[in-house]
């Protein structure tokens, strides 16, 4: 029973880290931002891309700016990269938050570079489904599939068809 404890646990932590996927690829190119957002059985497509100005503790997120109720997805910076969904509301109805951050269950996370300066060009595929979100009527949860490229400091808007690249 002694050893079989200590096997259970890595094995248990091993599965942990296998879920949450990251791969650094130097050689990876990315020509826009395209990414697909299922949930519940609507589809959305968000092309936007801007990040929060610190290089030090950089958030990098793809959504769209100031639209209340559409999910972003955000990628941490900090330490090791980490990927969460971000839903805003106009009002604090999250437990008295405006904001809601939801897990991943799992994700695949491919960029070019974690070592990011303003002027940098980070590019990335990101593939994943959300931990469950519970609803009245059982929950659901967020499909995500796509590619991102972005500029480090620069706001990045774009409705598929025209881009617009603003200096934060």
């Amino acid at each position: 029973m002694k050893k079989i404890l200590p096997i259970l646990v890595f094995l248990s932590f091993g599965m942990n880290l296998s879920s949450q996927n990251t791969k650094i690829n130097n050689k990876i190119k990315i020509d826009s931002t395209v990414l697909k957002l299922s949930l519940n059985g609507q589809v959305d497509y968000i092309y936007s891309t801007y990040d929060n100005k610190n290089t030090d503790s950089l958030v990098f997120s793809i959504g769209e700016i100031s639209k209340e109720g559409i999910p972003n997805v955000r990628i941490d910076f900090s330490k090791i990269p980490k990927v969460y969904i971000n839903i805003r509301s106009d009002y604090p109805q999250y437990d008295g938050n405006y904001d809601l951050k939801i897990e991943f269950e799992h994700y695949y996370l491919e960029i070019n570079s974690v070592d990011l300066k303003n002027g940098d060009i980070l590019m990335g595929r990101l593939k994943g489904k959300s931990e469950k979100l519970p609803t009245k009527l059982g929950g659901y949860q967020i499909n995500i599939d796509g590619e991102f490229k972005h500029i480090i400091g620069k706001s990045i808007l774009s409705n598929g068809e025209r881009t617009i690249i603003i200096n934060n």
